[in-house]
């Protein structure tokens, strides 16, 4: 091999062995100096320049064309740095903005549920009290006093228009494992459940209208029980009190 075909492979020796060189410069380097005697020599002279180092020999200078290579190796090392850095911040500010934007929208969508809720429970109180001011004007309807020993109320009955109204004071408020459930007692002293109820934290007293599937003719009084949360298919709780018509 002639003294220019060995050149490339000479300029490239000082960084080879300061490890300086770029993988596929490092591997065509490499594989020269195994067939290439005086290469490897240059480079262990190289190396030795290195070692000397430690203890204060004036350096050796690499070839001009190596110096300027490495200057613009190590320049646009830092400008891919720069840019890799921007465009992280750049890819974590978007992050950040689409967290925050995720949590304004989880918790509008929160506040917006919220608010369906409450108006939906206003809704029903209105619907409710709407009710009860009717059966309490109607002259067929019949009042019948709900007396226990933890409650006391009203049970309104409108046969003619199907309707029952419970309007209870002082109900205890229960945990969420447990509601209250209505119960129409037919002559034959059968339970026909007539829906679950808990009383509302912002109220003294509780109020349930029934529209029975069958005629209210058709029973002789109304109880309600304790059971589990859901209601359950027959009674199985504590009694909280009974009405006969």
């Amino acid at each position: 091999m002639t003294r220019d075909e060995h050149a490339p492979f000479l300029e490239n020796i000082p960084a080879y062995a300061i490890g300086a060189l770029d993988a596929d410069e490092t591997a065509a380097l490499a594989s020269h100096l195994e067939g290439c005697a005086s290469c490897r020599t240059e480079l262990a002279e190289y190396r030795a320049l290195g070692e000397s180092l430690l203890t204060a020999l004036p350096p050796r200078q690499p070839p001009a064309a190596l110096r300027k290579r490495l200057q613009s190796r190590l320049l646009g090392a830092q400008k891919t740095k720069r840019l890799t850095f921007n465009w992280s911040f750049s890819q974590l500010a978007t992050g950040i903005a689409l967290v925050v934007l995720l949590a304004m929208s989880f918790y509008s969508i929160t506040q917006m549920r919220s608010l369906q809720l409450e108006q939906a429970r206003l809704n029903r109180q209105i619907r409710t009290g709407q009710t009860v001011m009717s059966m309490l004007s109607y002259p067929a309807t019949e009042r019948l006093a709900i007396n226990s020993e933890s409650v006391v109320g009203s049970l309104l009955l409108d046969r003619e228009r199907n309707i029952v109204a419970l309007i209870v004071w002082n109900m205890p408020q229960l945990d969420e494992t447990k509601t209250y459930q209505i119960w129409l007692i037919n002559p034959q002293d059968e339970r026909v459940s007539a829906g679950i109820f808990r009383p509302e934290d912002d109220r003294v007293y509780t109020t349930y209208i029934v529209f029975p599937e069958q005629s209210v003719t058709d029973f002789v009084g109304v109880g309600v029980t304790i059971e589990p949360a859901g209601g359950s298919d027959q009674p199985t709780g504590e009694r909280v009190f009974k009405v006969d018509f």
